[in-house]
């Protein structure tokens, strides 16, 4: 069985810092990924973030997700995942959905129903990726077991943009945000 400390401690203190555009390279297989965001560059609370690099870490996740209840496993792997994060549309990543709500002023962004999803069309969406190119690396680690690294990690760690399970004003705000440009993109489409 891995240490999930361990592996909780190769996304805290990276050896590599991957740049979006390669996350092609990374393993398909299961383990926990941390985004890390040029300083600066995201309107986010000041606090104690892992840095390393001119980068902080903000954000970490997992692939595949937890099995649910019932035994149920996810098909998920790192590659997948990431490559979801880096290249494809804020429906299927939250992470692309807040990075939105955060860039939507600077990028000119609104979320719209495209091909009955919401997401930001297809040149918002390239900004978002582009943004990511400039401005973000990542680390990852292969863990079987991701989920527990990840509690750890969220337990320990300080990221802003993880928001699940937080009710800070930071969080409720972009959490509010979120739902805000939700209900306009769907009220548009009608």
């Amino acid at each position: 069985m891995p240490d999930h400390s361990l592996t909780a401690g190769r996304i805290l203190n990276p050896l590599t810092l991957h740049s979006a555009a390669d996350v092609r390279s990374a393993p398909a297989s299961p383990g926990i990924y941390g985004w890390w965001m040029r300083k600066g560059t995201l309107d986010v609370p000041e606090a104690a973030y892992q840095e390393q690099g001119g980068h902080q870490l903000l954000y970490v996740g997992i692939s595949p997700r937890k099995p649910s209840a019932a035994g149920r496993a996810s098909n998920g792997n790192l590659r997948k995942r990431l490559l979801t994060h880096a290249t494809k549309n804020a429906s299927q990543s939250t992470l692309r959905r807040t990075l939105g709500v955060l860039l939507a002023d600077g990028l000119g962004l609104m979320l719209g129903v495209h091909g009955g999803r919401e997401h930001y069309g297809p040149q918002g969406e390239a900004l978002i990726s582009r943004w990511l190119i400039e401005n973000a690396r990542v680390a990852w680690a292969v863990d079987p077991e991701p989920w527990k690294a990840e509690d750890e990690l969220l337990a320990d760690a300080t990221l802003a943009l993880n928001l699940d399970g937080r009710t800070d004003v930071f969080a409720r705000s972009i959490s509010d945000r979120r739902r805000a440009a939700l209900a306009a993109a769907r009220a548009s489409a009608r």
